[in-house]
């Protein structure tokens, strides 16, 4: 029994190698070929190619339309087993079709409510306008040493003052994914930096150090290194971001609004000692 199915088996892998390797002679064919037949079932050209796409191959190789085309056809096989054994009546098989209902559903009301009625090009370019004159300026360009108390702050600050090597006093740095490359964090703004650290930056200029300052890692001195205006974005390239984020605000709109019509209750939660 066992050798058979390995024969089955090998059968079927040498089958689809060279059915893949005609597929890949005919890749600019236009006509939907067939690749396989399970007990009559066709498997087209575009059934593979769509389920590779959904897998993220849109250019797939030899290797992986074969990878692909061996699945499906072992879940074909499975499928019509499944139906021989008339599984299609399990509860199980309507549990999970309810749920996947349940998901398709709420997918399908936010296309259609959400995303069929997209924001106008007028809502877009106003809430671009927005956004920049929330924007920062100014961006730093800083690095920092991290110690664990004022004390030994104040002393590394006064060894940087009397022109020691940053790089070198950033090795005893609490702040070990920095302090491997001399405690530079890069170019921050005003969005991204604490209060504390913002106002101390901007009241140095480009060279100096200061500090130090308390921070949720320990005790900071800081080092101001460059300062540049902020590179803005143009509207094109945010234009996606900005109408994800209209639509997600539209939907959490809709959502409370149809909550309001609704009549909801929720029931305090009932903790016991068995309760894991």
């Amino acid at each position: 029994m066992i050798n058979s199915i390995r024969k089955f088996f090998f059968f079927i892998l040498f089958w689809v190698v060279g059915l893949c390797a005609l597929f890949s002679q005919s890749v600019g064919v236009e006509d939907d070929q067939i690749l396989a037949l399970v007990n009559g079932v066709e498997i087209r050209k575009s059934y593979v190619l769509t389920e590779l796409k959904k897998a993220g191959i849109t250019k797939p190789d030899t290797q992986a339309i074969q990878n692909a085309l061996v699945n499906l056809v072992q879940q074909e096989i499975l499928y019509q087993e499944a139906l021989k054994l008339e599984l299609e009546k399990s509860k199980e098989l309507f549990k999970a079709q309810e749920e996947f209902n349940r998901k398709a559903l709420t997918e399908l009301i936010v296309q259609k409510k959400i995303k069929g009625q997209p924001p106008s090009e007028g809502e877009l370019r106003m809430r671009y306008a927005q956004l920049l004159k929330s924007l920062p300026k100014v961006e730093y360009k800083i690095r920092h040493i991290v110690l664990p108390t004022r004390r030994k702050a104040l002393e590394i600050l006064e060894r940087l003052k009397k022109g020691e090597n940053f790089s070198l006093l950033a090795m005893e740095s609490l702040e070990k994914q920095t302090a491997d490359r001399g405690g530079e964090l890069g170019w921050q703004n005003s969005m991204s930096l604490v209060l504390s650290a913002l106002s101390l930056i901007e009241k140095l200029k480009p060279g100096e150090v200061g500090g130090p300052i308390l921070s949720s890692m320990g005790w900071e001195v800081i080092q101001l290194l460059a300062v540049r205006p902020l590179k803005v974005p143009s509207y094109e390239e945010l234009k996606p971001q900005l109408m994800q984020q209209i639509e997600q605000e539209n939907l959490k709109k809709y959502v409370q609004e149809l909550i309001a019509a609704s009549q909801v209750q929720i029931f305090p939660l009932n903790v016991s000692s068995s309760t894991p």
